[in-house]
């Protein structure tokens, strides 16, 4: 039976910041620690013969540093990013990435330091997460320009004309604001706040979250069968009405054999949609943390403060075509995953963890 996670023993334990429960993937160079979300190499050094004693060590040392940024370096570059991409690619497509990765490598804090025998062992370690995740996230820059452009008096003279008092007041609130100044327009036509029917009227608590559910029942009373409509408004009022303060999304992918670590694993629906990590969590700057940890026990992982204490704990179904480092999940479970508020908050946070299979 295949398994992609190898679990390093006697050096990595000796040598390395592990534990048993660690899941690790590597050899005795170094590897990648998924679970502490770390890359770490290690490096040997000795100084020449003719060298004076008094800098022995210190010659020694600069040469095992040399040696594990070497190897971590190598190590990095065979890093998987998710199912179609690892850093080696994204190394020969572009030099900057490769310059950033570079300055990674440089950045990388050395955790264990000894010398025996005029042998100098030094490990060097860098984080998953700040630069590292930047670097190879293909996090997309915002092109989107702010308009300077103000409506014009007779455009609003206009509008006011067409809309009732509340909507022409919401509509230059979302279009506008806070390009103009609002109080001298919000009280235009409240004398005929009285006339205004209620289906125009916009609901107190309508954000933006009611408004595209609305939108989808719409869709689907367009394009979908009666049952299937009133299945899936039931659907999500039973999402809205759950009142459990999920704290975090546990996948549980133990039974799924072909699945590749990554540094970026995505979760999608049956159908390939991705849930996670969508492109503007991919934007956020708050997704400079590790999209995801990894372990190998459910129970271990709920306790875990990632994702503890009260996560929505989920059964993977399978990877994703050949994308091996892309879940699937039920389509019931998606839909709940998007409509509940609290965990899309986790989402957000990257409040994720993944239990493997040794």
């Amino acid at each position: 039976m295949f398994r992609y996670v190898l679990l390093i023993a006697g050096l990595v334990m000796g040598c390395f910041d592990a534990s048993a429960d660690d899941v690790i993937q590597g050899s005795d160079t170094g590897g990648i620690n998924w679970s502490k979300g770390t890359i770490f190499a290690s490096g040997y050094g000795v100084a020449a013969d003719s060298v004076p004693n008094r800098k022995k060590r210190l010659l020694a040392r600069r040469a095992a540093q040399i040696d594990a940024y070497r190897n971590l370096a190598e190590i990095i570059s065979g890093v998987r990013i998710n199912s179609q991409t690892s850093v080696k690619d994204l190394e020969l497509a572009s030099d900057v990435i490769r310059t950033k990765l570079a300055a990674v490598v440089k950045g990388a804090v050395m955790t264990k330091d000894v010398y025996q025998n005029e042998v100098a062992q030094v490990v060097m370690e860098v984080k998953m997460n700040g630069s590292f995740i930047e670097a190879v996230s293909n996090k997309k820059p915002s092109n989107k320009q702010p308009s300077n452009k103000q409506p014009s008096h007779e455009q609003l003279s206009s509008l006011a004309e067409q809309l009732p008092g509340d909507l022409f007041n919401a509509y230059i609130k979302a279009s506008f604001s806070p390009l103009i100044k609002l109080p001298a327009w919000s009280l235009m036509r409240t004398a005929h706040a009285s006339e205004v029917p209620a289906s125009h009227v916009l609901p107190p608590l309508l954000n933006q979250s009611n408004i595209t559910l609305l939108k989808d029942i719409k869709d689907k009373l367009m394009t979908a069968p009666k049952e299937q409509v009133i299945a899936y408004i039931g659907q999500r009022l039973s999402d809205y009405e759950s009142v459990t303060q999920y704290s975090g999304l546990l996948i549980d992918a133990q039974q799924v054999d072909q699945f590749e670590l990554a540094t970026i694993p995505r979760l999608r629906t049956q159908d390939g949609t991705v849930i996670y990590p969508t492109q503007k969590m991919m934007n956020s700057d708050a997704f400079t943390k590790r999209p995801v940890s990894y372990d190998f026990d459910v129970d271990d992982a709920v306790e875990n403060k990632r994702v503890a204490y009260t996560p929505y704990i989920i059964k993977a179904l399978g990877t994703y075509k050949s994308r091996n480092s892309d879940l699937v999940v039920a389509d019931e479970v998606a839909l709940f995953i998007k409509n509940n508020l609290h965990i899309a908050t986790t989402l957000d946070k990257a409040s994720v963890m993944i239990v493997v299979a040794q």
